[in-house]
């Protein structure tokens, strides 16, 4: 069974086990029961459902040799249009939100988990519907959240030319443009997306916090060999720090604090005062 903490917005899924929709999924977090794009009306969550049934239309969803994940979006007749479920998985950052995604077995079969992911960018393509008539498709190029995770290995191309922001406001304004729904390809172009909005948010972050744990308000332990003072981006909304990448449910913390709320056993009151403190922060603009 998923189970979903509300105070520290952790919803947790088994990687590859078998969910029955109804009774594990729709019935605990809400959500449309047939639609491909199941936004939660109890929790902070998108749930995404795919199979074969898009193999008809001329579209299939599928892993490319990046590891990105190309999601069709939904609309059976007619352009595909950039509103509900669609736009639910555009928005989930700006929205708070994490995407799931669901494999459907086969009929009576459940659906398998295949992880948490982070939406880098969509391709508009074009195909057919369900008359078989040309209109425009939303194809969304998809990441696994472990793909930015720390111990993350990318290509070296996708982190090449990033300039870092001279200012706050430059890097917050830079963080929140990098969150907007945007057009562009898969593979390496959606990689290079998802890297360069982490990394805008990191910065932000990092600037924000001026050099003072943002948990326990006390200095960095040390600086680094460049100066800046030493201390560690937390993804609030994961246990891991590869979750939601906007500036409300990211925060510095030294290393102490960072460990606590992951190994303490007062971690998950730690972290959930962490976000009420760094949501009241951004609601202030910084």
């Amino acid at each position: 069974m998923a189970q979903v903490n509300a105070d520290s917005y952790v919803l947790r899924f088994e990687l590859n086990r078998v969910y029955d929709r109804w009774p594990e999924i729709n019935d605990p977090f809400g959500g449309s029961r047939q639609s491909g794009i199941a936004p939660s009306r109890r929790a902070p969550a998108v749930f995404l459902f795919t199979g074969e049934s898009g193999e008809q239309y001329g579209y299939k969803d599928h892993f490319d040799e990046n590891g990105v994940f190309s999601y069709t979006g939904e609309g059976q007749v007619g352009d595909m249009k950039m509103t509900n479920g669609n736009l639910a998985i555009a928005r989930h950052a700006q929205d708070g939100r994490s995407l799931h995604v669901f494999k459907a077995l086969g009929k009576g079969k459940g659906q398998q988990y295949k992880g948490e992911f982070i939406y880098a960018n969509h391709t508009c393509p074009i195909g057919p519907d369900r008359n078989g008539d040309p209109r425009k498709l939303i194809v969304f190029h998809l990441l696994p959240v472990r793909t930015l995770e720390e111990d993350a290995v990318l290509p070296v191309e996708v982190a090449a030319g990033y300039v870092q922001p001279k200012s706050l406001q430059e890097a917050r304004s830079r963080a929140l443009a990098a969150l907007k729904p945007r057009e562009g390809l898969g593979g390496m172009h959606a990689l290079r997306a998802v890297y360069e909005r982490s990394r805008a948010v990191r910065d932000y972050v990092l600037l924000r916090a001026a050099g003072v744990c943002e948990s326990c308000d006390r200095p960095a332990p040390f600086v680094r060999a460049d100066g800046s003072p030493y201390l560690e981006p937390h993804h609030i909304t994961r246990l891991s720090d590869g979750g939601l990448d906007h500036p409300s449910c990211v925060a510095a913390l030294c290393p102490a604090c960072h460990r606590e709320i992951h190994y303490g056993d007062q971690g998950s009151a730690k972290n959930a005062a962490l976000k009420q403190r760094t949501e009241q922060r951004e609601a202030e603009g910084a």
